[in-house]
């Protein structure tokens, strides 16, 4: 007996219907496949751009620390040495990436070192530089060295004063704090996986974040891991290099990574992922197309071509929506809703795409912020440039302004006779006081020169009753010093009171400096006449111009003295006093 009809109709809805699916299932995973080998590509291109950040970040840090030990060690205005040291250790301290500081003289010969609390033993220092690290007077990044201690970065630049040169200064980075950075961004980027970014030096050996192993700092990586093939140009560290491929680690794990060479410093950064991870997704698309296509061959036996085409369908706006993925249109929403298998699949890959931008949003978000508030030091000015209402741009405008200086009258007695520590703690906890109450008025904090904080009102943001808060923040600032004064005698042995000048004018308000160290600062005679006055004022008392006495009008008590020569003015200005 032959086949039955209902066998054949069987045979061939299965067949009609488990063809398609097949086809269909295979060309899916193709795009998807694709889609996330470009994903993935993308990824480790970001990652790659974000390590480069944390590089630059690092590398500025390094820079700007020597760059402000050098100045404050050949400052001839610091006649105290041991303020001058302290404030050279102060620095260090504070620049997390350092392990050390040297200072060497004109000549190259080693001075003294500095080196930051918490960072380990410091590797050693040259005893003199060389004949051409002293011929070439720029500043520069020394090529990376192995040494017993550990990999050695330095970076070195010369400290001139008045067209002479007066010393140099290196930096040493603690390559600890550099590799654990690379380790934080590899397991927040690859499922915790400590060894997914390395830095590699020019002889490919890891500098940086590599852990442990084969991988471990100091090893080579010549001719094995991501430098396996013969795809390398011989001049790799002498332009700018990047690629992306598949290799296979020495551990016999199938990888895909991504290289990027940094020329001026000879290093480059190697992202490495395993493709089961990067691939992990297709997996599951493949194990749940498989459960599809043997649910819907079922169906296909009892229900015919009707149902498989609507079964079908689903599968073919799945190619649809990675084909979108793939083309990096991560809006795209998947339409099936079909309550089953293939509803799982189009949901997780809509969480893969929503990751992935959310990824590189938060990372470009990030970077950006990060590489605009490193490079500036006031945190007004930071606040402005945050939120995207300041630019880093070099430069200023005219405003009117009021400026106030205040200064501790008799504070050079109990410097010269207190120790440095206890100066600076005193100093400390003055000038937070006497912040907050500039801050409290709206005002700017320009700068600390000594035991002297100059501030200003009307700029950023300008205000017209400028001049009455500059005259508001002077009262508070006498009336907390009153009420902080016995506490500080009984602490400190030194009577605090405050001489302060105000005066109100034009200036100009901008970003001044260049384009490695800028402040945000105001220049002009107003701050002069500002300055002179603070110095004239007595012990308690604050005088102000006749132009901060007319912008007050009668909301103050002030008391006129007549005119009074200053420096530098040829006319004598009036003065009053703020009662």
């Amino acid at each position: 007996m032959g086949l039955s009809l209902r066998t054949k109709w069987t045979a061939l809805l299965l067949f009609t219907g488990a063809l398609p699916l097949a086809l269909f299932s295979y060309r899916s995973l193709e795009i998807q496949r694709q889609g996330l080998s470009d994903a993935e590509r993308q990824l480790e291109v970001s990652v790659v751009d974000h390590a480069a950040l944390i590089l630059d970040d690092a590398g500025e840090e390094a820079v700007q620390a020597a760059h402000r030990v050098g100045r404050l060690l050949t400052e001839d205005t610091i006649t105290d040495e041991d303020a001058r040291l302290t404030l050279a250790r102060e620095t260090v301290g504070r620049a997390e990436i350092i392990a050390v500081v040297a200072i060497y003289d004109a000549e190259g010969a080693l001075i003294d070192g500095i080196a930051r609390e918490g960072a380990g033993a410091p590797p050693p220092l040259p005893p003199a530089l060389g004949a051409e690290q002293i011929g070439d007077a720029r500043p520069r990044w020394l090529p990376m060295e192995h040494a017993a201690t550990g990999v050695v970065v330095r970076y070195i630049e010369p400290v001139d004063r008045g067209g002479e040169r007066r010393a140099w200064v290196m930096a040493v980075v603690d390559v600890r704090v550099l590799g654990s950075r690379l380790e934080g961004l590899s397991r927040d980027r690859f499922e915790g996986r400590s060894d997914g970014v390395l830095l590699v030096d020019g002889g490919l050996r890891v500098a940086a974040g590599g852990g442990t192993g084969e991988l471990a700092v100091g090893q080579s990586l010549a001719g094995r891991d991501l430098f396996a093939k013969g795809n390398m140009p011989s001049d790799l560290f002498a332009r700018d290099f990047a690629m992306s491929t598949e290799f296979t680690a020495p551990n016999g794990e199938a990888m895909s990574g991504s290289l990027r060479v940094f020329p001026d410093r000879r290093w480059a950064v190697v992202v490495r992922r395993g493709r089961g991870a990067a691939y992990a997704q297709l997996a599951q698309a493949r194990r749940t197309l498989a459960i599809s296509a043997a649910g819907l061959a079922l169906l296909a036996i009892a229900l015919g071509a009707w149902l498989g085409r609507r079964t079908t369908r689903p599968i073919e706006r799945l190619v649809e929506l990675t084909e979108a993925y793939g083309g990096r249109r991560f809006d795209v929403r998947s339409p099936v809703k079909s309550g089953d298998e293939l509803e799982v699949l189009g949901g997780s890959l809509e969480k893969m795409a929503d990751g992935l931008l959310a990824s590189e949003k938060e990372i470009a978000r990030r970077a950006t912020i990060a590489a605009n508030l490193s490079r500036y030091l006031p945190s007004e000015v930071a606040s402005s440039i945050a939120e995207g209402k300041a630019t880093l741009a070099l430069g200023g405008e005219r405003r009117a302004i009021t400026v106030l200086f205040a200064d501790v009258v008799s504070f050079t007695t109990f410097a010269e006779g207190a120790p440095p520590e206890r100066v600076v703690a005193f100093l400390n906890e003055l000038f937070s006081v006497l912040t907050e109450v500039v801050f409290r008025h709206g005002g700017t904090v320009d700068k600390f020169v000594g035991d002297c904080i100059m501030a200003f009102f009307g700029a950023p943001t300008a205000v017209a009753d400028h001049a009455r808060r500059a005259l508001a923040a002077a009262e508070d600032m006498h009336r907390f010093v009153e009420a902080n004064a016995p506490a500080w005698k009984e602490k400190y042995a030194v009577d605090v009171r405050l001489g302060i000048g105000v005066n109100s004018g034009d200036a100009l308000v901008g970003n001044l400096g260049s384009e490695t160290r800028m402040d945000y600062t105001a220049i002009g005679d107003v701050v002069n006449v500002a300055a002179r006055l603070e110095r004239l004022a007595q012990p308690g008392q604050t005088l102000i111009t006749e132009e901060v006495a007319n912008a007050a009008g009668d909301a103050f008590d002030v008391h006129a003295l007549g005119p009074h020569p200053l420096r530098g003015k040829r006319q004598s200005v009036q003065i009053f006093e703020l009662r």
